[in-house]
């Protein structure tokens, strides 16, 4: 008799294959989807959907790339990893900006009178609360709130924003 997966199988067939990605992402900056999908040994409908999970949480973006092929790179929003230490001022004032708006870093440094060191810092450390979440746009990274935290519901902390964490200068 043949039972279904479960919900619960799924979950951890999709995180399994997103491990397998983000494995396959870090050995190069650019990978084409065809190329991806035979290096993990995933079928194409495996591989879109660990892809599409993986571009939700900003972990990968898609690239440009010619004509119709799909270009998938690691995604860096310049966030430095951080520990979830309580809120600074800059953070708050980070927060407060964001609410009901998106907005890069170098803008909101301009709008909040700060430097986009202390705006970077300051999204560091809402990211660590997993408070933010980012998009790409070209090489533009725009920062928003996340939608619980955007409608001021209190909530456990989601998961922060991944990818290759580096120090910002």
């Amino acid at each position: 008799m043949f039972n279904p997966p479960t919900l619960e199988d799924l979950q951890e067939t999709r995180r399994a294959n997103e491990k397998l990605v983000l494995k396959a992402l870090e050995s190069k900056p650019e990978w084409v989807e065809t190329e991806l999908a035979k290096t993990t040994s995933l079928a194409l409908s495996h591989l879109r959907a660990a892809l599409a999970s993986l571009l939700d949480q900003g972990r990968v973006r898609r690239l440009p790339g010619t004509g119709t092929r799909a270009v998938y790179g690691l995604a860096d929003p310049g966030l430095a990893d951080v520990p979830a230490t309580p809120l600074t001022e800059d953070a708050k004032r980070v927060r407060d900006y964001l609410e009901g708006r998106a907005d890069s870093a170098l803008y909101m440094s301009d709008q909040l009178r700060m430097t986009r060191d202390d705006v970077m810092a300051a999204l560091s450390l809402l990211n660590a609360h997993g408070m933010v979440t980012c998009t790409f746009v070209g090489s533009l990274v725009i920062f928003r709130l996340k939608e619980a935290q955007a409608l001021g519901q209190e909530q456990a902390p989601a998961a922060p924003v991944t990818g290759k964490k580096k120090q910002v200068a």
